[in-house]
């Protein structure tokens, strides 16, 4: 069993396994922020409720370059990340936009929009984050909104570049069809949109089916297989036709080509997750 999935099921509560690891790391965070060590833009080791703190900064650079390279990012762009967390990509954002750019951020766990506001916000004002009480069984159960009807808290036609980096990876397909309709609402007609996922295909299935996979997402529901039947957004897998339907209905078209990752134990990729871009149908 996965170590995310064994955690879950340990302690459900977001809660209970924050204050885990708060505690686990409050030494460590402690001498970090007495003797001036740590990046005041960096959220301390013990507020990480999400994965891949060692290597971030790597994979920041690496995902920088998508941004770049890929998603025709440029310095005075509007940007809109989804699922902003603690504002770990926010962070290496602010050296790369100029005074005219601008950043928007949006999450569900109100603690990461605090501490990003805090201490990215108070340095960069061009940097904003906002907290959307979405329910979620983990990380806000006593959130109001549904995934499946909210609105995005931002006008239409009003960013250049949004992006989606691990998210559509832990969202079951009616949330994900309402989000690409947002998206789509939110962008500029000439803008990009750049997600991570997880596609099903007869090559992500094969090796799935041969024990090769990071992810064995075995368990079939709801249009879609999950790793964890018990906890289905610890990581969803979409099949890969259902998902460009789901893009032609809400008025995209794919950049090509997908980019297809390593997640399933293939040897020829760019990232981990699959990786899309998308633009706006006229």
């Amino acid at each position: 069993m996965k170590v995310s999935v064994f955690a879950k099921r340990l302690l459900p509560g977001f809660r209970s396994r924050l204050l885990v690891r708060r505690v686990w790391n409050l030494p460590r965070d402690t001498y970090e922020k007495v003797t001036h060590q740590r990046d005041p833009l960096v959220p301390p080791h013990g507020l990480w409720f999400v994965g891949g703190e060692e290597n971030y900064q790597a994979v920041n650079d690496e995902f920088m370059r998508y941004f770049v390279d890929l998603g025709g990012l440029k310095p005075d762009h509007r940007i809109l990340d989804v699922g902003c967390g603690l504002g770990v990509m926010a962070s290496r954002l602010t050296k790369f936009l100029s005074p005219q750019g601008q950043y928007c951020g949006f999450d569900i766990v109100r603690l990461g929009v605090t501490w990003a506001t805090r201490n990215i916000t108070s340095r960069f004002p061009t940097f904003s984050f906002a907290h959307v009480d979405l329910f979620n069984k983990h990380y806000n159960p006593k959130g109001k909104l549904s995934a499946t009807k909210f609105r995005f808290p931002y006008e239409d036609a009003s960013f250049d570049f949004v992006f989606l980096k691990s998210i559509f990876s832990h969202l079951l397909p009616d949330s994900i069809q309402h989000y690409l309709s947002e998206i789509r609402r939110v962008l500029k007609p000439t803008g990009r949109c750049l997600l991570t996922i997880f596609l099903l295909n007869s090559e992500s299935l094969d090796l799935i089916h041969c024990g090769q996979s990071s992810l064995p997402l075995i368990h079939e529901l709801q249009g879609c297989r999950v790793l964890d039947p018990l906890f289905p957004e610890t990581a969803v897998g979409i099949p890969e036709l259902d998902f460009m339907t789901y893009c032609n209905q809400a008025g995209w078209e794919l950049l090509p080509p997908i980019h297809y990752g390593s997640w399933c134990g293939r040897k020829s990729y760019l990232s981990y997750q699959d990786i899309l871009v998308l633009t706006r149908t006229a």
